[in-house]
């Protein structure tokens, strides 16, 4: 990359004439643009996304010993883009792009670009729509491994999402329940301050269940279906919430299952509760 050139007016130089380079809103202002090795030779490519005569595109520049060329110029979907990473979602050592085509205020679909010896290739169906989306390297029972994880959120109502975290196994996206600890606290933290704000809302008391029970957070998941459950059925329906209640007390029993009592001493003394194999007490 030139010296003093702006990155963005470097860009458009290789653009079509009347192009322009769209601009993400989220988490803040910014063009859709951003550097990323993408073929996995250690130098970085330039990754744009643009709009012209109406279509959405993404471009990618590739620098070979000082000079810039066009690597791949792919059309989108949409009117918009949304997201747009580079992360490593496969088990190949190099980075995917990640691109979210906007449709709607709430809406976008999920795309996936990968580097293959005969040009990008998208890795992933079409329609995977979402509403919000998080690409992370999610710590597992092993901890973070290198490999990134994405959690999409598609809204319900209201201001509830359900959500789901993926991870590529066999040649697709698949649910990866290994790292629901981790990330399902982040979202009953979400619906804790809903049911805050809303307490006589079914729902969120429901996801705030669905959540604490992906989370591992048994006891706190039974209070919260009780609330829900407590309420009204308007939405969710009664079947739903017995169902969500059956899945939390079997999950309990099987817990119950492997807790030993133990002392747990308090400033207010000597109180008892219960110890799992792996050291967790819970009181």
């Amino acid at each position: 990359m030139p010296y003093g050139m702006c990155l963005v007016n470097f860009a458009q130089n290789y653009l079509p004439p009347g192009s322009k380079l769209i601009e993400l809103e989220k988490p803040y202002k910014r063009p859709a643009l951003i550097m990323a090795d993408l073929d996995g030779d250690g130098i970085e490519e330039i990754i744009a996304v643009y709009k012209w005569q109406g279509e959405t595109y993404v471009i990618v520049l590739k620098n070979h010993w000082g000079n810039w060329y066009v690597l791949g110029n792919i059309k989108g979907k949409g009117y918009n883009v949304s997201y747009l990473n580079a992360a490593r979602i496969t088990p190949k050592n190099i980075n995917s792009l990640i691109i979210g085509w906007q449709f709607g205020s709430i809406w976008s679909e999920l795309d996936i670009l990968q580097w293959t010896p005969h040009g990008f290739k998208h890795i992933i169906p079409q329609n995977i729509y979402y509403s919000k989306i998080q690409v992370e390297d999610m710590p597992g029972i092993h901890g973070k491994d290198g490999v990134y994880e994405i959690a999409l959120w598609v809204h319900d109502t209201g201001e509830a999402y359900k959500v789901q975290v993926y991870r590529w196994k066999d040649g697709s996206l698949v649910p990866y329940p290994e790292v629901y600890p981790y990330y399902f606290k982040k979202v009953a933290a979400y619906y804790e301050e809903k049911v805050k704000q809303m307490p006589k809302a079914t729902f969120y008391w429901y996801y705030l269940a669905d959540a604490q029970l992906k989370a591992g957070m048994f006891y706190e998941a039974l209070k919260s279906v009780n609330m829900a459950m407590s309420l009204g059925y308007d939405y969710p329906s009664k079947e739903d919430l017995a169902k969500l209640k059956e899945e939390i007390l079997v999950k309990l029993k099987t817990r119950s299952s492997n807790l030993y009592p133990a002392a747990i001493k308090t400033v207010e003394g000597t109180k008892w509760g219960y110890i799992d194999n792996g050291g967790t007490v819970n009181k």
